[in-house]
C-alpha cells in the first residue's frame, strides 16, 4: 500500500477504536465524573461483557444474546457492587478506592480461572469485506466502531437533554438538599450505576470480535478511560466523547510509524501531558478549562 492508503487505513482504524474508547469511557463519566464515585472495577465491567459473550459463543447460542444479556449482567454486577459495598461506606473516596481496586483483583482472578491464561476469541457473526480506494477493511469492525459511536451519542442526549444529567449531579452535590425537593438519591445512584455497568458490559460484547478477551483486558480499558475522562473535562459526556475519537486517531496515526505497542505508550504519554498543561494553565490563569 501507499502512504496515502495507509493513512486512509490509520484514520479508519483511529476512529473505529476512538468511538470504542468513547463508549467504555462514558460510563465512568457517569459514575466518576458526574456523581464522583470512583469505580475501580469499571474496566472489569468490560472484560466481564466481553467474557460473556465468549461464554454464549462456546453454549452456541448467537451473538445477539450476548448483545442482550452481557450488559444486563454487568448493570446487575455494577448495581450490587453499589450497594452490597459502597454505599456501606457512604461513597468516601479513600474507602472505595479500596474497595473497588480489591474488587478488581478479585474479578481478574475469576476470569483467570474461566478463561485460563490463554488469549480467546469470538467469531464476527458476519465480516464483509469493504473495499475502498487502495485497501480494504473489516465491515464488522466498521458496524461495531459506528454503534458504538451512535450509542455514545444517544447516551450524550440522555444524559445532557434530559431531567437524569440534573438528577445525578444533584443527588452526589448535595444529598440533603436533593431529598429535600423529594428525590429518591438512593434510587438516582442505582440508576447512575446500572447505566455505567450496562454502557461497560455492551461495549465489551459488541466488541469481542475484533479484540483478543483476556484476564487483564479490564485493567488497559480502566487506564485509557480515566485518560480519556481527564483528557475530556471530568463530567463532560460530550468532552469525553470528542477525546475517545481522538485518542483513538491519534494512537492509529502514531502507529504509522511505531509499533502498536509503543504508539500506545506514547499516545497515553502525549494525553497526560496536555493534561497537565492544561492543569498548570488554569492553575496560573493562563487558559480557562
Amino acid at each position: 500500500m501507499t502512504s496515502l492508503e495507509n493513512l486512509g487505513l490509520a484514520l479508519l482504524d483511529g476512529l473505529v477504536t476512538g468511538s470504542v474508547m468513547a463508549l467504555v469511557a462514558l460510563g465512568l463519566t457517569i459514575v466518576f465524573g458526574i456523581m464522583n464515585i470512583a469505580n475501580l472495577t469499571h474496566g472489569e465491567l468490560y472484560m466481564l461483557g466481553a467474557m460473556t459473550s465468549w461464554l454464549l459463543f462456546q453454549a452456541a447460542l448467537p451473538f445477539a444474546s450476548a448483545l442482550l444479556l452481557a450488559p444486563l449482567l454487568t448493570a446487575a454486577v455494577a448495581v450490587a457492587i453499589n450497594v452490597l459495598i459502597l454505599q456501606r461506606f457512604g461513597h468516601e473516596p479513600g474507602q472505595t478506592i479500596l474497595a473497588t481496586f480489591g474488587l478488581l483483583l478479585i474479578l481478574q482472578q475469576t476470569a483467570l480461572g474461566i478463561l485460563g491464561p490463554a488469549p480467546r476469541s469470538v467469531p464476527a457473526p458476519l465480516n464483509p469485506i469493504l473495499e475502498f480506494s487502495g485497501f480494504s477493511y473489516s465491515g464488522f469492525n466498521l458496524l461495531a466502531g459506528l454503534a458504538c459511536l451512535l450509542l455514545a451519542l444517544l447516551v450524550w442526549v440522555l444524559v445532557e437533554r434530559s431531567r437524569l444529567g440534573l438528577l445525578l449531579r444533584a443527588a452526589q452535590e448535595n444529598r440533603l438538599m436533593a431529598e429535600s425537593l423529594a428525590i429518591d438519591t438512593g434510587r438516582v445512584i442505582l440508576i447512575g450505576f446500572a447505566l455505567s455497568g450496562g454502557l461497560a458490559g455492551l461495549a465489551g460484547a459488541l466488541t469481542s470480535p475484533i479484540r483478543q478477551i483476556h484476564f487483564l483486558m479490564g485493567l488497559d480499558a480502566l487506564v485509557v478511560s480515566f485518560v480519556v475522562v481527564v483528557l475530556g473535562g471530568v463530567g463532560r459526556i460530550g468532552g469525553t466523547i470528542a477525546a475517545g475519537l481522538a485518542l483513538g486517531l491519534l494512537e492509529s496515526l502514531t502507529a504509522l510509524l511505531l509499533a502498536p505497542t509503543l504508539a500506545r505508550v506514547l499516545t497515553l504519554a502525549l494525553a497526560l501531558s496536555y493534561i497537565i498543561a492544561r492543569r498548570l494553565g488554569v492553575a496560573r490563569g493562563v487558559w480557562r478549562y
